[in-house]
């Protein structure tokens, strides 16, 4: 890639000055060219997109599967606080049933929307600019998935949503709340309708054990020699 092509890009995406832009474009270059017989920009480019593409593909993999949520402490969706609060008082009385129902079946619902996520994921890291490439290099450990964050929370949760709400009717997620709702007397708490409820619940704790899961793996490919399973990523991140 042309030096000077990049300069003027860096100044165009608001580096002020030449010295600026050159300064920057100096430290990320030193950063990413650090190998044995050093990288181009190009090379750096594509090492970045692999660690990225392949880190989300596992996230995704890892949480759209049975038990994906379910099965992992760290990510499984609870129950909104309302609900949690009367499952805990409930379960010793053998009463929590309908909401251990609904609690479960949110769970599966979030596994068998995530695959959405990883179509959205590559477009994103496709669409990486100079700058973006600028952050992540001089980022920390998760600034790649802070970066897939903003740039796909928006239309994620747009996609996530239709996908929940049929899994939560599919599963008999929606049909559990509303006999929970209604064998408890919760109709004063819960304002919305439960499909709307949920869902709204669900998709912002799946996505955010998802991204959970990116951040993960993009910080093991950084710091795991294991984890860097092809040559270009050995030569950036080595």
């Amino acid at each position: 890639m042309d030096r000077r092509f990049v300069i003027a890009a860096l100044i165009s995406a608001g580096w002020t000055t030449q010295a600026a832009a050159e300064s920057d474009l100096s430290k990320v270059i030193k950063a990413v060219t650090a190998s044995k017989g050093g990288l181009t920009a190009s090379q750096a480019d594509s090492g970045l997109r692999e660690a990225l593409s392949l880190g989300a593909a596992a996230a995704v993999t890892r949480v759209a599967r049975t038990d994906g949520y379910w099965g992992d402490s760290l990510i499984r969706i609870p129950l909104p606080d309302t609900l949690s609060k009367v499952q805990r008082t409930l379960k010793p009385l053998g009463l929590s049933g309908a909401l251990d129902d609904v609690h479960l079946k949110m769970n599966r619902a979030a596994e068998t929307a995530a695959p959405v996520a990883k179509g959205l994921f590559i477009d994103a890291i496709k669409a990486l600019t100079i700058q973006d490439a600028i952050g992540i290099v001089k980022g920390g450990p998760t600034s790649g998935t802070q970066y897939l964050q903003k740039a796909t929370t928006p239309r994620l949760t747009t996609l996530f949503t239709p996908p929940i709400e049929t899994a939560l009717q599919e599963t008999g997620a929606v049909q559990a709340l509303d006999r929970a709702i209604k064998r408890n007397g919760l109709n004063g708490y819960i304002k919305k309708e439960p499909k709307v409820y949920l869902s709204e619940f669900a998709v912002g704790k799946a996505l955010g054990g998802l991204f959970h899961y990116v951040g993960t793996e993009e910080t093991a490919i950084r710091t795991d020699p294991a984890k860097r399973t092809s040559a270009i990523l050995k030569a950036v991140f080595g």
